[in-house]
């Protein structure tokens, strides 16, 4: 399926990858429990994340560019978290050893995927397959907020130019 089609696609795929995303365990939400379940009663928020620090270097990954790790999956080791990718800032190709499916939440971001490029808006969802080169450049109008998922740890291994 092409990029194209993915984002003419009903949001259904994105509702669907949120509720099945399993949250025990994260830090955010812990305190607040259900007493006849072991998944947290609370709602993750884009504004009260867990922030990293601001990356400054080097230079392939956005300077300015953070993360909020919601929730790590211990059978697969595959994160959940929010990435904030400042406005006009490149994120350079790169891929995985398993597969990446991402969510705008806010903003805009051109993806690139082999040498396919896809302009994203609020509610897009993509899907990388393992080990395909893809990359992020944010609008330079505005920041960019995605949800990713990896399906196993998540590598980083840069497309040597």
């Amino acid at each position: 399926m092409s990029l194209q089609e993915t984002k003419t696609r009903s949001l259904l795929p994105i509702v669907l990858l949120v509720l099945s995303i399993p949250i025990a365990g994260c830090a955010a939400a812990s305190s607040t429990r259900n007493e006849d379940s072991k998944f947290p009663a609370a709602p993750f928020r884009l504004e009260s994340a867990p922030w990293s620090e601001p990356y400054t270097g080097p230079l392939w990954v956005p300077k300015g560019a953070r993360r909020a790790v919601l929730w790590t999956d211990p059978k697969t080791g595959g994160d959940t978290y929010y990435a904030h990718f400042p406005a006009g800032t490149r994120f350079e190709p790169h891929w995985h050893a398993y597969a990446e499916f991402a969510v705008v939440l806010r903003g805009k971001v051109i993806h690139t995927i082999g040498t396919e490029k896809s302009s994203l808006d609020v509610g897009d969802y993509v899907v990388i397959p393992p080990r395909v080169a893809h990359g992020w450049d944010s609008d330079p109008g505005g920041d960019a907020f995605l949800l990713i998922r990896h399906e196993g740890p998540a590598d980083q291994n840069f497309v040597q130019r």
